[in-house]
């Protein structure tokens, strides 16, 4: 009789050990936000367009999904993209980065996608270092922008 309870045991401390130990993962997903506007671009423009995205990274695929709007832009969305990575004081950055990861599709507003990104590239958007931005024909270099920061 021993030998039976002392299986059921041995197996119940195995499971508190894996668990105690974190070898079990489960998927983590983070949530961002950037408001947008044309303040923020680098130089500012002088738009009274605004826009918000808001985006989650699964970090176990790193897979990238947001959804985005805006209005009063002074013409027709040319693109939108996430950039980085940049330095930043705060909550902007008074640099401009390459493209990181373009949107495709209608940029109508709403929009929205998802993409998967590099180790590298989510580590940077998991420490504030990328922002989106939104282009038009007036300003080509991108109409409104905002810092992409984590909501908690």
């Amino acid at each position: 009789m021993p030998v039976i309870m002392f299986r059921p045991s041995i197996a119940a401390l195995a499971v508190a050990a894996l668990i105690a130990t974190g070898t079990c993962s489960f998927a983590d997903t983070v949530s961002f936000k950037a408001e947008l506007s044309g303040v923020r671009e680098v130089p500012p423009t002088q738009s009274k367009g605004t826009g918000s995205l808001r985006a989650t990274l699964d970090t176990a695929s790193n897979t990238l999904t947001w959804t985005g709007s805006y209005s009063g832009l002074s013409g027709p969305v040319t693109g939108a993209h996430f950039h980085g990575p940049v330095s930043y004081v705060g909550m902007t950055s008074e640099q401009n980065a390459p493209i990181q990861v373009g949107t495709q599709g209608s940029l109508a507003s709403p929009f929205k996608g998802s993409t998967a990104i590099t180790d590298t590239q989510a580590k940077d958007l998991l420490d504030g270092r990328w922002y989106f931005n939104i282009h038009t024909p007036a300003n080509k270099d991108g109409e409104i922008r905002g810092q992409i920061v984590k909501i908690y």
